[in-house]
């Protein structure tokens, strides 16, 4: 199950691996830079769409994956 803090670890990394600041992910994402601050902090009350928001400006959709039977769902 990924946490929040989990994918704070893993949108800095996405993000520093393409050289981008935060207020450029932020622009990407249609989010404000603050909004980043927060997530890359690990910030447990984040909201879930902006966080989706931020996947999609890295060219990633998310799909939700059974972990009893390993079968996904769009």
């Amino acid at each position: 199950m990924l946490t929040v803090r989990e994918a704070a670890a893993v949108i800095r990394e996405l993000r520093e691996e393409k050289r981008w600041t935060q207020a450029d992910l932020a622009q990407r994402a249609r989010v404000s830079r603050s909004f980043i601050a927060d997530l890359e902090s690990g910030k447990p009350t984040v909201e879930a769409s902006k966080l989706f928001d931020v996947f999609q400006a890295f060219g990633l959709e998310m799909a939700l994956r059974d972990r009893e039977t390993g079968e996904v769902r769009w």
